[in-house]
Order: C-alpha cells, then sequence, then structure tokens
C-alpha cells in the first residue's frame, strides 16, 4: 500500500492549460505551466496534484512528468462516461489558455528504490503514475516488467512512448479485445524478497492482486486506487472527545457525523476532495488516542502506527482522540 505523509497542507497556485491533447480515445493530456513564470516544485514518481475545477471540483490526477519538467507539469485524464463532473470538465470545459488553481504535489504512492526487480501492473489510466516510475526506474538502470492491461487497443494511452522507454521484453500488453487478457497470478508469481509490486488500475483489478499477492512480505505490495474497495459494514461508532492540541479547541463528535464534517462545523479549514480515504488530501497527524483506520492508503503496519489518520472516513476508536492541529 502507500506510505502516509505528514498533513501539512502543501501550496495552492495558479496554473495556465499550456498544451492539450488526446493520447488515446477519450484519454487527454493538460500541460500545466505556472502562471506567474516561477518554477514548479519538484514531484517525486508516484505524485499528484490537486485539480480545482469550476462548480468547485476538486480531482486529483497522477503527474506524467515528475521530476522532468520543473517548468510545467502534465497530467491524463481519462473521460469516464459515469462521470461526477471531474473528467467530464476536463474533457470539455477547460480549452488551452484556461486557468486553474491546483494543490500539491502530494505522494502516497511512493517509489521505494531500493530493490532489485519491479513488477509495475497498470490497469487503463491507472498507467499514468507508473509511467512516471517506469522512468525513474530506467535511470536507475533498474530491471522492469510492466503490464499494461486494457479492453481495446485505442485506449492504449501512452503506448509508443512505453515502447520507446522500456528495454526489450519488459513490455507486456494485454489486451481483452484481442484475446491477450491478462492472468493475474501468472504475473505476479512468486513472492520474491528482493521485489516490489506497484498496481494502480480500477478496484477489480486490484482486489485480483490483493488475493494473489497475500503471502509476499509486508511492504513490497503498493496500489494507488481510483476508488475506495467494497469493505464489510462497520462496527458501530460512538461518541469521541476531540482535541485540537495547537489550537485548543476541545468538541464532541457525534456517532453518526465524519471527523471531517465535524472539524469543518467547528470552522478548521482541512482540506478534502473525495471524502472516501484515498486521495490523502484530509490526512491529520495524530497525537494521542486510538483510530479506526478505514483509509484505503496506508497498509496494515502504517495504520498500526497511527501516526496519520484521514479524517473523510476514519474516526476514533476510543473516547478520546487529540490531533495536531
Amino acid at each position: 500500500m502507500r506510505s502516509a505523509t505528514p498533513s501539512r497542507a502543501p501550496a495552492s497556485r495558479t496554473m495556465t492549460i499550456a498544451r492539450r491533447w488526446t493520447a488515446a480515445r477519450d484519454v487527454h493530456v493538460l500541460e500545466l505551466a505556472a502562471t506567474d513564470g516561477q518554477p514548479l516544485p519538484p514531484a517525486e514518481p508516484g505524485a499528484h496534484i490537486d485539480l480545482h475545477l469550476p462548480g468547485g471540483i476538486v480531482r486529483q490526477y497522477s503527474l506524467l512528468n515528475a521530476e522532468q519538467e520543473p517548468e510545467r507539469y502534465r497530467v491524463g485524464v481519462l473521460r469516464d462516461p459515469q462521470s461526477r463532473g471531474g473528467s467530464a470538465c476536463v474533457a470539455d470545459a477547460l480549452p488551452a489558455g484556461s486557468q486553474l488553481r491546483i494543490t500539491g504535489p502530494r505522494n502516497h504512492f511512493v517509489l521505494d528504490e531500493s530493490a532489485s526487480q519491479y513488477t509495475l501492473i497498470a490497469g487503463g489510466i491507472g498507467v499514468t503514475p507508473l509511467l512516471a516510475m517506469a522512468r525513474r526506474l530506467k535511470q536507475l538502470g533498474r530491471p522492469c516488467a510492466f503490464h499494461y492491461l486494457l479492453r481495446t487497443r485505442e485506449r492504449a494511452a501512452f503506448l509508443d512512448e512505453l515502447d520507446t522507454l522500456l528495454a526489450p521484453g519488459e513490455l507486456h500488453v494485454h489486451i481483452d479485445a484481442e484475446g491477450t487478457a491478462a492472468n493475474i497470478e501468472d504475473i505476479v508469481g512468486a513472492a520474491a524478497t528482493e521485489r516490489q509490486l506497484y498496481a494502480c488500475g480500477p478496484t477489480g483489478l486490484l482486489d485480483a492482486i490483493t488475493s494473489a499477492t497475500e503471502a509476499w512480505p509486508s511492504g513490497s505490495v503498493h496500489f494507488e486506487r481510483f476508488a475506495a474497495p467494497a469493505v464489510s459494514p462497520a462496527t458501530a461508532a460512538s461518541p469521541a472527545t476531540i482535541e485540537l492540541r495547537r489550537s485548543g479547541l476541545s468538541f464532541e463528535l457525534a456517532a453518526d457525523e465524519t471527523l471531517l464534517h465535524a472539524l469543518h462545523r467547528h470552522g478548521v479549514d482541512v482540506p478534502c476532495a473525495c471524502e472516501e480515504g484515498v486521495c490523502g488530501s484530509c490526512a491529520v497527524d495524530v497525537v494521542e488516542g486510538a483510530v479506526d483506520h478505514r483509509d484505503s492508503l496506508q497498509d496494515d503496519d502504517e495504520k498500526a502506527e497511527n501516526r496519520v489518520m484521514f479524517t473523510c472516513v476514519s474516526r476514533p476508536s476510543g473516547p478520546h482522540l487529540v490531533l495536531d492541529l
């Protein structure tokens, strides 16, 4: 799973869409440049930025060019037919020259550069963070097996770039419509202490990878999710006292409200976007108290450390919780 970061909010800035183009069917690439012309904060592979779109919509998109071009960011966006407004806005309402605010970058999908072997598995538009990782691994001279899973070839964004980047035999393209659908267990293979696996894609793919890697060592399998996985109903919540250490504020969290909503109700400005525990924008540092971690960002070891909680879905598991706010 992904490594959590502290809750300090990244900077916000205004960007201009310098260029845009179509990389494959329904896949739109935006090239963003700082409106003030200043260099942009560096971003590691796996990092994403938040786009603040018209109508108050905030969506997260992975950076395609992490660590490469300090003067611009590039993101790839799939226009989802079931769009709740974000991808449709990017596809239909943001021509070149438009300005918009971004926040970030932030990274919850950190590439561990200490391994000797890597397997990258991309499902559809999940290719975006993994393309940046593949570039970095090539810079490091590390072997990389890249599996690109698609329904049809017409949706194969960045395929030419991957083919040029990767060595012969490293790129494996699996296309359902062409009879080359992937066998997840064959791709994953046996657990190996020197190998790291990174995957990004739809929930069904990541669930299958989870099942196939149950025997893998802790910390060797990492996911970037589009949406929260289906989970069993949570145990009944109880009220709790929330103490904010730096501001001195204390309040009661009701059993039927999220901690994020309670913080907003008391005027505490904690960012939020997905409200599903997958984007990381609402992270807060834990000072004291037990937490029922319900996010999809941290692995079991990170949740046991209890350093960071994601306030849109997680809540106290005891009567008292102290936060670094």
